[in-house]
């Protein structure tokens, strides 16, 4: 919920009419006419209590405020229906403090729910009687097979088995749910069973994931990690490697909160690397023009001391050691003066991949920023589906244009992105009912600098999903979300 200082008459005049009002009064003014700051001044009031009342039974300040957040949007949601049963100076102290203890008890529900399958999953896998595969018949075929999964999948079974991350933090770092998280590690273990067995080792997946968990991660040697920081901080001026690095890092991570920030520190990064490494690129050169300048000139003075050795017919011995010696240094004036163009040619595709790689790095950070923005546009979209479904019994609108009170008559969302760049899929079968359906999609995906194709899908329950098709096609993906959201009706 947004609050705006225009809202508020000058003076504070305002200010000192919402808060001579009771909760009953500025509750019916929202749902009457609206008005953002009658529940802004309701939020105010109580929000110290909900928020003490959500921490004291999670013991979590992150979930705290996530409760606050779910009992605040359910008040909104419900404020007309709510504002009819209410007398003219009634609170709402006491309706907040039962939301907040629902909202707090159906999360410790769900986070129970959670690890039981959890639990569950990993007895399925680790404990299963089958036999693990010997693993030094699988670590030499190992990477091998790991490269030839996609992006996702590969970054799924890294996430789980190499960071040894619960499916709820594998979820995070992926930009999904940790339901989501968990079907997708047991369709890339999958995957990366069958690669194995088209290398020769026959497995299941439970045993493998066995072998995984106990077997892919080695502790390195002690020490090492200190060695590692002072060679690389050490060789940090010595090549134009770092920006790369970034690169690599910024398509591996899905950036949510603060991703502004990042791309901007990584890009100040790059630059001063880039304008390091010019200087550096621009004294090596000069410094081979001068040394190929000397070389010349001493080829030169050489030549003319050879056409100056006059001819005879017979040379005495110390002027034929000379004339051998003379020889032997125009041989390595040439071999050096070679090395030289040489050098002067490394130097100069030096300077041009690290043009190349500068333009990389700003595209790719404008392509990130642009995504968050995709993303931040369809959560939005997200949270005006629910506010509709909650007023028309648990039904998504069936065009955009149906929550345009929703969205307070927004086209355009932060970062220039529309409205028109969604478009609604499975009408009049998404709702509440079905939180893992997906209810909107971006109508076009985006080609990414480092390749391949995205496109942005909400789901019913307000999450986003960012799916990735190296070649821009996008069908099974698709398939396999759209065909597993609804319940396959009985025969």
């Amino acid at each position: 919920m947004l609050y705006f200082l225009s809202d508020f008459a000058p003076g504070g005049c305002l200010i000192n009419e919402m808060q001579a009002k009771s909760d009953a009064q500025l509750l019916r003014e929202y749902a009457g006419r609206k008005s953002e700051p009658a529940f802004g001044e309701v939020v105010h009031r109580h929000a110290d209590l909900v928020y003490s009342a959500a921490l004291r039974q999670i013991g979590s300040p992150d979930l705290a405020g996530e409760i606050a957040q779910r009992v605040f949007i359910d008040l909104a949601r419900k404020a007309r229906s709510l504002a009819g049963s209410l007398h003219e100076d009634a609170s709402l102290a006491g309706w907040l403090y039962r939301a907040t203890r629902y909202a707090a008890l159906n999360l410790l529900r769900e986070e129970r729910r959670r690890q039981a399958r959890e639990r569950q999953v990993m007895q399925d896998l680790h404990f299963t009687s089958e036999s693990s595969p010997d693993w030094d018949s699988v670590s030499p075929l190992l990477d091998e097979a790991l490269s030839a999964l996609n992006d996702q999948d590969r970054d799924a079974l890294l996430l789980r088995f190499f960071k040894n991350q619960d499916f709820r933090a594998v979820g995070a770092a992926l930009g999904v749910s940790d339901d989501t998280a968990q079907k997708r590690v047991a369709r890339s273990l999958e995957k990366l069973r069958a690669a194995l067995e088209g290398r020769g080792v026959t497995t299941t997946t439970a045993a493998l994931s066995a072998a995984l968990a106990s077997q892919a991660v080695q502790a390195a040697p002690v020490g090492l990690a200190a060695a590692w920081i002072s060679a690389s901080l050490a060789g940090a001026t010595a090549g134009g490697g770092a920006a790369l690095t970034l690169i690599k890092l910024m398509s591996m991570t899905k950036l949510q909160l603060g991703l502004g920030a990042i791309i901007v520190a990584g890009l100040a990064a790059t630059l001063a690397i880039q304008h390091q490494n010019d200087r550096k690129v621009s004294g090596e050169n000069q410094a081979l023009r001068q040394q190929l300048a000397g070389l010349a000139a001493d080829n030169e003075s050489l030549s003319k001391r050879l056409v100056q050795i006059p001819a005879a017919p017979a040379m005495a011995n110390d002027q034929f050691r000379e004339l051998l010696r003379l020889r032997g240094e125009v041989g390595r004036l040439r071999q050096q003066t070679n090395l030289i163009g040489k050098l002067a040619e490394e130097n100069r595709q030096i300077r041009a991949n690290m043009e190349t790689t500068k333009a990389q790095s700003v595209e790719t950070s404008k392509f990130a920023e642009h995504r968050q923005h995709i993303i931040n546009a369809a959560k939005e979209i997200g949270t005006a589906f629910r506010i509709y479904a909650n007023d028309n019994n648990d039904q998504f609108p069936t065009n955009l244009t149906e929550i345009h009170n929703e969205l307070a008559g927004q086209t355009n969302f932060f970062g220039d992105v529309p409205l028109t760049s969604f478009e609604m899929v499975n009408v009049g079968k998404a709702s509440d009912r079905y939180p893992q359906a997906v209810a909107a999609r971006e109508i076009t995906a985006r080609r990414s600098p480092l390749g391949g194709w995205e496109r942005v899908y909400l789901k019913c329950d307000g999450s986003v999903d960012t799916a990735y098709a190296p070649d821009g096609n996008f069908d099974d993906w698709e398939v396999a979300n759209f065909a597993n959201s609804f319940p396959t009706p009985n025969p």
